[in-house]
């Protein structure tokens, strides 16, 4: 964890952001049986896209295309949280589906800033 406790590692993958050169990474990870997240597991989806192609639609594709292997894996939804200022990450949720779910300060390990949690329904 960012402050340095250990937790259970949970499944999960990460795939990358190619164009012919690494443009990012995405991953998704759950919890065996159930949609729900261990409370030191902000969202199922993460992804992070190289500063010099942001805004070009790249995270956007990819969380499109990941939440295909969500909906292969059965999930009902997933979860993805954001930073309240962080206006292009809420765009890319918004334009894959995504819902504001809750406002909610980050546990103490994170920080315990305001956050950001959306919702994208699978079924």
């Amino acid at each position: 964890m960012p402050d340095g406790s250990m937790v259970p590692r949970l499944p999960g993958f990460r795939r990358w952001m190619w164009d012919g050169e690494f443009a990012g990474s995405i991953g998704l990870r759950w919890q065996n049986g159930t949609a729900a997240l261990p409370p030191y597991c902000l969202g199922h989806i993460g992804y992070s896209v190289v500063e010099w192609k942001q805004r070009r639609g790249y995270a956007t594709a990819a969380l499109l295309l990941i939440l295909e292997d969500a909906r292969a894996m059965k999930l009902p939804y997933v979860e993805i949280t954001t930073d309240p200022d962080n206006l292009p990450s809420q765009k890319v949720i918004l334009a894959a589906g995504g819902n504001l779910f809750e406002r909610f300060n980050k546990p103490p390990q994170f920080g315990s800033k305001p956050c950001l949690r959306f919702r994208i329904a699978l079924a």
